[in-house]
């Protein structure tokens, strides 16, 4: 089974991608970041400042839950999945050294279901506090022409800000610097409607057990929380021991990596560099998913990637794992054209 199978075609996505982002650019601004690639929009923040650390930047991101929502209203826990969305517009803030500020929400259905919407709001609102932002206001829909009967759609913009001398933009990245991967705690976001294909072509439910998973239920791992890196990370920001930042989400470990390497840098990852959790193995098996598909739609076990000096690796190290991080060398990067390339595991 191959992502393009289940509905999603990452290159033609990319193709659209870059046609809107010609009209997205017209629209810019001297006060605008021009982060190519990068994962939250960035402009000056007019009449404020950062911390006292002089000029701040806006930071914006915008996304949706996905089809992570289909399996929660299964399941009844449609709050957790909105919740996810908080968690992953503030590691796409974090990405460039913002916190988060504020949230705005959207949540549509074809005819309000109150308890759907109040669980939903009620997520968002807990996910906030967790992060820090207000959840300063969104809009609620009824369109009956435009949603399906019970389905819920959940989106939001989150803004945040950043001292304008702290703002990471990959420039900083130099060949030789380490690569170190943060572990998820499951799919986070992204893949969903590949994993559904595979759920509905396994003849497995929601309730049975994950196979190698020790005892959890596939409905469980399949709904594990989007993990929210900002207690860890930004402490390492503010510190300037980060020279980047790459969150896993759609594209993957490579796509997403890619978006922060400079001109004449690339990244080199190592393929065995960590253990993928059982839900990946599962997945790919039981859908016999190429294994570019799987790179490609899936982050493996991998959340986020902090780039570093050699010299500071250890000490980075050793500081997200004194946060309750789970961390990987993932390997480094090295001269060459901007991208990144695949060290295979060497045969028996």
């Amino acid at each position: 089974m191959r992502y393009r199978d289940a509905g999603v075609d990452v290159g033609r996505a990319d193709a659209l991608k870059e046609r809107l982002g010609r009209a997205v650019r017209s629209t810019w601004r001297a006060d605008v970041a021009p982060l190519v690639g990068g994962f939250a929009g960035v402009m000056r923040f007019p009449g404020a400042a950062g911390a006292g650390r002089g000029p701040a930047l806006l930071a914006a991101t915008m996304d949706g839950v996905g089809t992570k929502l289909h399996l929660a209203l299964e399941a009844g826990r449609v709050g957790d999945a909105a919740a996810d969305l908080v968690y992953h517009g503030a590691d796409d803030l974090l990405v460039h050294g913002a916190g988060p500020l504020a949230f705005l929400d959207y949540i549509a259905q074809s005819r309000l279901d109150e308890r759907v919407v109040l669980d939903a709001v009620e997520g968002l609102a807990r996910a906030c506090r967790e992060v820090g932002a207000v959840l300063l206001g969104g809009e609620t829909a009824q369109m009956p022409d435009t949603y399906l009967p019970r389905v819920v759609d959940v989106a939001g913009c989150m803004l945040g800000v950043v001292p304008e001398g702290r703002l990471l933009d990959g420039s900083a990245v130099r060949p030789g610097d380490a690569l170190l991967g943060l572990g998820s705690a499951g799919l986070h976001t992204n893949g969903y409607s590949l994993a559904r294909a595979v759920l509905a072509r396994s003849g497995l439910r929601p309730a049975d057990a994950l196979p190698g998973g020790a005892g959890v239920t596939l409905g469980d791992a399949l709904l594990a929380p989007h993990r929210w890196y900002g207690p860890a990370v930004m402490p390492l920001v503010e510190e300037g021991l980060v020279r980047a930042l790459a969150h896993v989400t759609g594209g993957g470990i490579a796509g997403n990596l890619a978006r922060v390497l400079p001109e004449g840098c690339r990244a080199r990852v190592d393929a065995a560099a960590w253990p993928r959790p059982a839900l990946f193995h599962w997945l790919i098996e039981a859908g016999e998913v190429p294994e570019e598909d799987a790179r490609a739609a899936l982050n493996l076990g991998i959340g986020m990637v902090v780039v570093c000096a050699p010299a500071d690796a250890d000490r980075v190290g050793r500081s997200l794992e004194r946060s309750g991080e789970r961390v990987f060398p993932l390997g480094s990067i090295v001269p060459g054209e901007r991208g990144v390339e695949w060290a295979e595991a060497a045969g028996p």
